[in-house]
């Protein structure tokens, strides 16, 4: 008899999951999403994918333009998926420091990153102001999907391999027989299984805590706005991202969007979120983001006198080292966590779908996770105010970290 699988949460990874499994055929796989497919913190996702030279951005995203590529053929949909490279711009020498290494590692795998100088900077924006930075180094391995649309690929693709999905079905427990998992109780009744894996984003932390299971990870605001800029940009414009500003940014619809990895993250209460929170914002917070938006200005001028389309202010779950929670729990048999991803839920949903195929396939694995495993923190998951601590300062030290 086939194992029955049950994911938890129909976000871009719970839906990267489905997908994987489904098309290994590793069991009888179930997909359950409390609302609508992609209604968590998937759909107000930048979608930006860009690849690095570190661990977890280096194969794990060469895989992510495989995967973009085949889940495209597997559903026959289209993910919006547009490769546009990046400005890595740098403001100080410590950060171009770290560009040079990151270029002297594109070099090493033939990539064709390169520096340029304003002329070409302003060529590729022209809402770009160089003066306003001391380097620029362009990396041609990033792009943007819709996360929506990903989502939705990465679904239909499951179903056609055989997968189901169940929305608008919430999971209210985790059930266990002994030291191993049984399924997960849901609104709707009982709900079998031999494998549960919680792909819940925010909503895992809850969900895991009333099975007596402390995972670090909790939800902090997280900004960006989307300008209308005139001259309107073209859509293969580069992204950008300044580390040293805490800012990063793309074209979206001739506009420009513009977002922030602010210090001293505000944490959010995840019970105090209204109900329904699905399709849902935050609200706007311009104090907050305004030293953010003032560099801002400094690099793109047009942004002082530009009309403010949207201002997105959603929660993303982070932990206290910018790294999600990946595996197997300890002590409960067929029991896998696969949450917590740091706003790149995008960028990793191939790598984690990998993973955790392959954990419960028994096949070897094609990336490491050793860094991702879930009990990694030890007893300090449960100290909330150290994680709350902890993981307000990620937003943005990890970031600067993590792009240079």
């Amino acid at each position: 008899m086939a194992r029955k699988i049950v994911v938890v949460g129909g976000g871009v990874i719970g839906t990267s999951i489905a997908w994987h499994l489904a098309r290994g055929g590793v069991g009888d796989v179930t997909l359950v999403e409390r609302d609508r497919l992609g209604s968590g913190t998937t759909w107000h996702s930048a979608g930006n994918i860009t690849w690095k030279p570190s661990v977890e951005r280096d194969q794990p995203i060469m895989y992510a333009f495989e995967a973009i590529e085949a889940v495209e053929a597997a559903s026959g949909q289209h993910t919006g998926w547009m490769r546009t490279g990046r400005m890595f711009l740098a403001a100080t020498e410590g950060t171009r420091r770290g560009f040079e290494k990151m270029d002297d590692a594109a070099r090493d795998r033939g990539i064709a990153a390169r520096w340029i100088d304003g002329a070409e900077a302003k060529l590729l924006n022209p809402q770009f102001d160089p003066t306003s930075v001391a380097a620029i180094w362009h990396n041609p391995l990033s792009g943007r999907v819709n996360p929506a649309d990903l989502t939705a690929a990465y679904a239909t693709a499951a179903r056609r391999a055989g997968a189901h999905i169940a929305e608008n079905c919430t999971v209210t427990a985790i059930e266990q027989c002994g030291a191993r998992v049984a399924g997960v109780r849901t609104d709707k009744g009982l709900m079998g299984a031999d494998i549960v894996i919680v792909a819940a984003g925010l909503w895992s932390h809850a969900l895991l805590a009333a099975a007596g299971i402390g995972v670090a990870q909790w939800p902090v605001e997280h900004f960006y706005l989307i300008a209308d800029v005139a001259p309107r940009l073209a859509r293969d414009t580069p992204s950008f991202v300044s580390p040293d500003h805490l800012v990063y940014g793309r074209e979206e619809v001739g506009g420009l969007l513009v977002g922030f990895f602010d210090e001293n993250a505000r944490t959010i209460e995840p019970e105090q979120l209204p109900e329904p929170f699905t399709f849902t914002l935050l609200e706007p917070d311009y104090d907050k983001i305004a030293p953010y938006f003032e560099n801002a200005i400094r690099m793109f001028p047009v942004l002082a006198n530009a009309p403010v389309r949207r201002f997105i202010n959603g929660p993303e779950s982070f932990t206290p080292d910018g790294l999600p929670l990946i595996g197997p729990v300890d002590g409960i048999d067929g029991l896998i966590i696969a949450t917590a991803m740091n706003s790149a839920g995008v960028t990793w949903s191939a790598m984690v779908g990998d993973i955790v195929a392959r954990m419960v396939s028994g096949e070897r694995q094609r990336f490491a996770f050793e860094q991702f495993k879930p009990d990694r923190f030890g007893s300090r998951s449960t100290d909330l105010d150290w994680l709350k601590s902890q993981v307000s300062g990620i937003v943005s030290g990890g970031y600067r970290s993590h792009n240079s």
